[in-house]
């Protein structure tokens, strides 16, 4: 599998799409669930997204260095766009 700059970019882009809005996903369903459920779910998404970033480290480590820098960089940061902003926090109360 040979990449080139930019589709190794745009791979890392989507992956990181992917796995951030399955992790966003996964927060908004156990949302209004106990404080540990909650965090254990969290815990648990980093870590799964720290596995998928080393497993695809792994599969391209025959790339050359800027490729696997590239799709490391922009699966991080797309990853990160979801973390950027809270979740909605329910029902809306006037306190």
């Amino acid at each position: 599998m040979t990449l080139t700059p930019v589709s190794a970019a745009l791979s890392g882009a989507l992956t990181g799409l992917a796995s951030g809005w399955l992790s966003r996903l996964a927060l908004k369903r156990v949302f209004r669930s106990e404080d540990k459920v909650f965090y254990a779910v969290f815990a648990g998404g980093i870590l799964a997204r720290l596995a998928l970033l080393a497993c695809a480290v792994w599969i391209l480590r025959r790339e050359n260095y800027i490729i696997i820098v590239l799709f490391s960089v922009a699966l991080i940061l797309t990853q990160t766009v979801f973390e950027a902003f809270p979740l909605k926090h329910g029902t809306k109360r006037d306190t």
